[in-house]
């Protein structure tokens, strides 16, 4: 007999989606018992993470020690590829009642879940709209999306569907339940389908996709071979499916990026048997020509096939190429109309072209290389006026986040103690290689998280590369030792004043920052002499 109640949850996958939810979930609906189920759950105890700036306090644990309990919800937010691994464990979560909702990209994890547990166990479920990112143990959510779900068809819903709907209700989870799931999960593939390839081929961000009409063409090309699979098999999309996705991709934050873009750029698997070769397979089928999609595909599987060459080495990842060319172009090492050529980056980096061009297109964002009409690119001069004008950004920002920390009454502000912990544990350490401009950026960055506020956060972030880079000038120059002996002492000191909520605090961070961009100023003047 069923409970009415959801009363326990399980999330399997805490990556962007995943911990998402669970912040949603564990603010909202406390009455719920709610389990992130990981790999080392230990680790998580130990290091949680961080969504918004937020620790996610929830429990942790496995598939393989299970709990002790059985699931009535269970959560797949993992990637389609970790799937099979994750079907030999769910039946630890398992009870006569427990339902699953898979946000697995594709078409066919819902098909294995009927397979492994039955039909009465699984719900189909889709997600669109959301705006996650995560990077190590922090989660960046400007918004989860709206969760679509329900049986197959949905023209009267069915109580599984009501206990579901009643308990994203009461968690604060935007949902709606379609009449039609099979049409959604369709509408969902051809936004994947088109998005995440093209993003990926063009190693474009959505800010720079919706710049690139040549991009968005593709783009549109490849979903129209989807609408033209989706017809035969009896799935009714059309050229309006693409409208309203371009009408999302329009609100969706400018430095956001595709799951399969922010994979390949991580060092990651890539979603090509859900994406690309399932559209292949579909269409050889049908027999139908989709050469949109089979141009896409095998351009993927050839960047692969390239990382995956390189990365038998230490991996020359396009973040490390980026931070190696703006330093020297700080040196002058790179000099102002230099060109760059992919083909001799490559060479020099042990790279594919692949992650050199989209290293090359970092520092485009930053306005370090200049793109011709004809393709060449060539290096800028990184002059006095940018230093001055990058940290009185960083300034503006930092002191806008400082205001909205401020706010939060009786806060300890555990992001940055955190960090401060790690930099007192460093310092006995001086001698040794210490990444002090590293733990200066973790500092900062747990600075503006601690405001909550996401446009800060994102407009930090997407300037955070350049200052890392700055900070590793300053201190690759001599100012190493300067570094260690007075590190901690700084960052204490304005951790405290923020904790006594001393108005002080302002002119503090004020002189740290512009202390930084003076050195920077002096070292760049040097090093033009």
């Amino acid at each position: 007999m069923e409970r009415d109640e959801i009363q326990s949850v399980g999330i399997v996958g805490l990556g962007a989606m995943g911990a998402g939810y669970a912040k949603l979930i564990a603010e909202n609906n406390r009455k719920v018992r709610l389990y992130g189920i990981v790999r080392n759950p230990r680790k998580y105890k130990k290091e949680p993470i961080f969504v918004n700036g937020e620790p996610l306090n929830i429990e942790y644990a496995s598939l393989k020690e299970g709990v002790k309990e059985p699931i009535d919800l269970v959560i797949l937010a993992v990637k389609s590829y970790h799937l099979p691994e994750v079907l030999q464990g769910l039946a630890s979560l398992m009870g006569e009642n427990t339902i699953f909702l898979s946000l697995l990209n594709g078409l066919s994890s819902e098909e294995q879940l009927e397979n492994a547990f039955g039909k009465e166990h699984v719900l189909y479920a889709t997600v669109t709209g959301a705006d996650t990112n995560k990077k190590e143990n922090q989660v960046t959510c400007n918004r989860c999306g709206c969760l679509y779900f329900g049986e197959k068809k949905n023209e009267v819903w069915s109580c599984r569907v009501k206990r579901v709907a009643e308990f994203l209700e009461k968690s604060g989870i935007d949902y709606e339940v379609p009449a039609d799931m099979e049409y959604k999960l369709w509408e969902k593939f051809l936004i994947n389908v088109g998005c995440n390839q093209t993003s990926t081929v063009y190693q474009m961000n959505y800010g720079k996709l919706r710049e690139s009409s040549e991009a968005m063409e593709k783009m549109r090309s490849a979903q129209r071979e989807v609408i033209l699979l989706a017809r035969y098999y009896g799935v009714p999309l059309s050229e309006k499916n693409i409208e309203v996705w371009e009408a999302d991709l329009q609100r969706l934050t400018p430095q956001g990026r595709s799951s399969m873009l922010h994979d390949y750029w991580q060092g990651r698997p890539l979603e090509t048997e859900i994406l690309g070769d399932a559209m292949m397979e579909m269409a050889a089928k049908a027999n139908l020509s989709i050469p949109v999609n089979k141009e896409l595909n095998e351009k993927i599987h050839q960047m692969i096939l390239e990382r995956n060459l390189v990365n038998r080495g230490s991996p020359a990842t396009p973040d490390k190429i980026a931070n190696q060319l703006r330093m020297d172009i700080l040196h002058q090492k790179i000099k102002k109309g230099d060109k760059m050529a992919e083909n001799q980056l490559a060479k020099r980096f042990s790279a594919s072209r692949s992650s050199v061009r989209t290293a090359l297109q970092i520092l485009s964002n930053e306005g370090l290389i200049l793109t011709h009409e004809n393709g060449r690119r060539e290096a800028v001069e990184f002059t006095e006026k940018q230093v001055i004008e990058l940290y009185h950004f960083r300034w503006l920002l930092e002191q806008e986040a400082l205001k909205r920390m401020l706010n939060q009454k009786n806060s300890i502000f555990p992001l940055i103690a955190e960090v401060l912990g790690k930099i007192e544990r460093a310092c006995p350490q001086a001698g040794s290689d210490v990444d002090w401009y590293d733990l200066d950026v973790q500092f900062h960055r747990a600075l503006v998280r601690s405001s909550g506020n996401m446009f800060l956060i994102n407009a930090w972030e997407s300037n955070a590369q350049l200052v890392y880079t700055l900070m590793n000038f300053n201190t690759s120059a001599g100012y190493a030792q300067e570094y260690a002996d007075t590190f901690f002492d700084k960052h204490k000191r304005l951790y405290e004043l923020c904790l006594s909520d001393d108005g002080q605090c302002f002119q503090e961070l004020e002189k740290h920052i512009m202390d930084a961009e003076i050195i920077t100023k002096s070292l760049l003047g040097a090093s033009r002499i």
